[in-house]
Formats: C-alpha cells, structure tokens, sequence
C-alpha cells in the first residue's frame, strides 16, 4: 500500500481555491451586469447582496487560502522564497491581489449592497453611480492579477 501523496492533495486544495476565487469573481460580474440593467431598487438590493455575500465569503476565503496553500505546496515541490524568484513574483502578485480585494471590491460591494437596500427602502442612493464605476475597476483590476498569477502558476521556473 503506497503512502498518502501530499503534495497531489495540496495541488486539490490550489485549484479548489482558485475555482472558487474565479467563481466569486463570475458572480459578481454577472450580478454586477443584472444589477446595472434593472431600474428596480429592490432587485438591485438582492443582486448587490449578493455579490457582497459572494465576495466576501467565498472570494476573501479562497483568496486567502489560495496563497497559503500555494505556499505550502511550493514548498513541498521544493521551491524557496530566498532562492527562487518565480515563487516572489508569485507572492507579490498575490499580496497586490489581496489588497485590492480587500480595499476596494470588499468595502465597494459593501457599500453597493447597503446603498441599494437604503435606495429600495426609498431613501436616497446619492454617490451610487460614482461608487458602481469604482467597484467594476476594482473587479476588472482583480480579475488581471488573478490572470497574471494563473500565467504563473501554470508557467512556474526555477532560478
């Protein structure tokens, strides 16, 4: 009976992550078009909620755990951050992916979410159209880093 192949589970984990940081990206995309199309605030509500829910659970999460275990299965695969400058690239790419995901999608979809719901409820949506532009260049921005990392993981070299 052979031994339990770690590195071929992490390698699971990796792309799990990465599926589900691509859906959460897809998701909100997609409500993101539902939501600029309708003239219905209340539907706006639940589409921005949604992407607020999406980004923030699922699409933070992965992120995250993408670069943790990323990071161990470099590791495994015997790669090390003071020798190889591929696996730097790759962590520096990951950390800008992390701080534009972090302060623009996360708060924009927030705000979007919350300001549709107000907006719904009939109060005022002042500043929404500003805060919509901001957001989609914050996910498009997003969604460039995550394709350069994926040109790097699929194209790793040893220095």
């Amino acid at each position: 009976m052979s031994s339990f192949q770690w590195p071929l589970f992490f390698r699971l984990l990796h792309l799990l992550f990465a599926f589900y940081f691509v859906g959460s990206l897809i998701v909100a995309e997609w409500n993101g078009r539902a939501a600029r199309l309708t003239r219905d605030w209340g539907q706006r509500a639940a589409l921005y909620n949604t992407i607020y829910v999406s980004t923030t659970i699922v699409g933070l999460g992965s992120l995250i755990l993408l670069g943790v275990v990323g990071n161990v299965l470099a590791v495994m695969l015997g790669y090390r951050m003071g020798a190889d400058s591929w696996l730097q690239w790759v962590n520096g790419l990951w950390l800008v992916t992390l701080l534009v995901f972090g302060l623009v999608n996360l708060p924009g979809a927030a705000r979007l979410a919350r300001l549709a719901i107000q907006a719904a409820e009939g109060k005022s949506a002042d500043g929404f159209d500003p805060l919509v532009a901001r957001w989609r260049i914050g996910n498009m921005v997003v969604t460039g880093l995550f394709l350069a990392l994926l040109i790097l993981m699929v194209f790793h070299w040893r220095s």
